[in-house]
């Protein structure tokens, strides 16, 4: 039971929901009918030839609930509900003015208009209340004054029920509806409310303006942003406040921030200068979005202050230029220390080449071989050093000249032929048919290349061969891929990704037990690039490597009238196995 009656007064209306504004507008218009009525009820009395002191006092008593229903001293409800009580006098002196052709029914639209205008109990309470007593009681007590027919007139409790009942049930209906409007109400309210606390919280500022880009909103963070008060800022232009002179779309952002139709900076961001109430300007990121309410548009602009963000962008691009700037300053050292070493290390390589043809002991010889091979590598490494500061101040050029990628594969596995044989391995190299017999590059450049993976080949392989080959890549038309294998130490899976990069090996141990700076395949990767290629490697460990790249084939005229390249192939094996 007691559930049941919580459930019930649950989804019955609270009234009592309208603001003062909303009321003092309600309650105005309830006074100009009840004021109608005052006027309106003599005027009827008459026509129907009522008595006189009937429709003169009814009407003079009208005009006294109209004066009470106004007065200051009285609170509103009150006010409502002496102005509902003279509604329903009304209505009651034309249905008794009338002899009851106006029936009840009236009474009960009086209701349902006090109950939509009011929304509050107190005054839906007086007009029920008087329902009972003047139809109710009155109608079955003086059944004439009620009911202009015979039937309601000879059976007055019969039509009271009747008529009882469709009140009850219109009642209920009002309550309902009264009831569902109230939910929405609050529904939207709490809406409302909850979209406001987010804006009013929200750490951008958001700024709301009309199609005409005046202002109708501005949260808490944009009188913060910008240094102006809502009730200062609402009325304004928004471009007082947000310049699109330096806007990275300003043709866009123009379009919609002087509140014209959407244009392309809707519903993404951009770059714009924000100005404060004291004209100090700050580079602010908006976005604006558009919504259309009752048919109207309405556009909502979220601006966020990136001071800090510009700061640190700065930072970091002033941080970035002295970056390049000391990195440009670190290559031209090297290069020029490079090239001052280089020069005198050449003399020291010549005095002792010819130290070396000269009668000398064994002992002395043995000081002057491990001299010239000290300079020799000494030299190669500052060859590496120099080359790789050339590449990276950008002053390495390539060559564009005729030459025969045959011939240059067989004389550079040649050099290393020798050297392959000392230490038991075997060098093969295998070039395809369908590749040109001259192509266009920097053939120095490319046997750099060659020379540095091979000579990589047989520093890391002791037992079993290394392999060269040469064909038409696949996968890239143009193109032509080299190989080199060996089946050397290998290098290690979370090792291949880093051995391209500067100064780096697979492990700390390997330039402890090969040697080397690190940079020859960094190097070779540049040069790679530089020829429109890229390269890879494949590996096992303890198996082998396979160090593979491309290069752009720029073929000339001339390989229409060369001749067969599997003869030129076969020829420059010949030579290489037989040296």
């Amino acid at each position: 039971m007691h559930s049941f009656v919580s459930n019930l007064l649950a989804a019955l209306p609270k009234g009592d929901a309208l603001d003062d504004p909303a009321w003092s507008v309600r309650h105005r218009g309830i006074l100009y009918i009840l004021w109608l009525h005052v006027l309106g009820v003599p005027l009827y009395g008459a026509y129907m030839g009522a008595g006189p002191s009937l429709y003169l006092g009814g009407g003079a008593l009208l005009g006294a609930i109209a004066i009470a229903a106004q007065l200051p001293a009285v609170g509103r409800r009150l006010q409502a509900a002496i102005a509902t009580y003279g509604l329903v006098t009304a209505s009651a002196l034309l249905v008794h003015l009338s002899s009851g052709r106006i029936e009840l029914h009236f009474h009960f639209f009086v209701m349902m208009s006090v109950i939509v205008l009011y929304q509050d109990w107190l005054p839906f309470l007086v007009g029920l209340q008087f329902i009972v007593i003047d139809h109710g009681i009155l109608g079955t007590l003086v059944p004439s004054m009620v009911y202009v027919h015979a039937e309601g007139q000879a059976h007055p409790w019969t039509w009271a029920l009747i008529h009882g009942s469709f009140i009850l049930a219109q009642c209920a209906a009002l309550l309902y509806f009264w009831r569902v409007n109230e939910v929405a109400r609050e529904e939207a309210l709490q809406s409302e409310a909850r979209t406001r606390m987010i804006i009013e919280t929200a750490l951008d500022a958001v700024v709301t303006t009309n199609v005409s880009g005046i202002i109708t909103d501005w949260n808490t963070q944009a009188e913060l942003m910008f240094d102006v008060s809502r009730t200062d800022a609402i009325g304004q232009p928004l471009t007082t406040y947000l310049s699109t002179a330096h806007s990275s779309t300003a043709a866009d952002a123009g379009v919609v921030l002087s509140g014209l139709v959407p244009g392309a900076i809707l519903n993404r961001r951009v770059e714009s200068i924000g100005r404060t109430g004291s004209g100090q300007e700050f580079p602010v990121e908006i976005a604006t979005s558009c919504l259309a309410i009752g048919g109207t548009q309405q556009f909502t602009t979220f601006i966020q202050n990136i001071s800090e963000r510009k700061q640190h962008e700065e930072a970091l691009c002033r941080a970035k230029e002295a970056a390049e700037s000391a990195s440009q300053a670190k290559s031209q050292f090297l290069a020029n220390m490079s090239h001052e070493i280089r020069t005198p290390m050449n003399g020291v390589l010549g005095m002792t080449e010819l130290l070396l043809a000269t009668q000398l002991n064994d002992r002395q010889r043995r000081y002057a071989d491990t001299a010239h091979t000290s300079g020799t590598n000494l030299l190669h490494i500052i060859n590496d050093i120099l080359d790789f500061s050339k590449i990276e101040a950008g002053r390495l050029v390539l060559e564009h000249i005729p030459y025969d990628l045959r011939q240059l594969l067989a004389e550079t596995a040649t050099i290393f032929h020798e050297q392959a044989g000392k230490k038991g391995l075997s060098l093969t190299l295998a070039i395809a048919q369908d590749i040109p017999m001259t192509l266009h590059g920097d053939p120095h450049r490319l046997r750099q290349i060659l020379t540095n993976l091979i000579s990589n080949a047989l520093k890391f392989t002791t037992t079993g061969r290394i392999a060269i080959s040469a064909a038409m890549d696949q996968a890239r038309p143009e193109h032509v891929r080299i190989e080199v294998s060996d089946t050397g130490i290998g290098i290690p899976e979370d090792a291949q990704a880093r051995i391209f990069d500067s100064f780096a090996q697979a492990d700390g141990s390997t330039t402890r037990k090969y040697g080397g700076t690190g940079l020859g395949l960094a190097i070779v990767k540049q040069l790679v690039g530089m020829m429109g290629g890229h390269i890879e490697v494949t590996s096992v460990p303890g198996e082998g490597a396979t160090f593979w790249f491309t290069i752009l084939a720029y073929a000339t005229a001339a390989q229409s009238t060369a001749s067969d390249p599997s003869t030129s192939s076969t020829e420059a094996l010949r030579r290489l196995h037989h040296k």
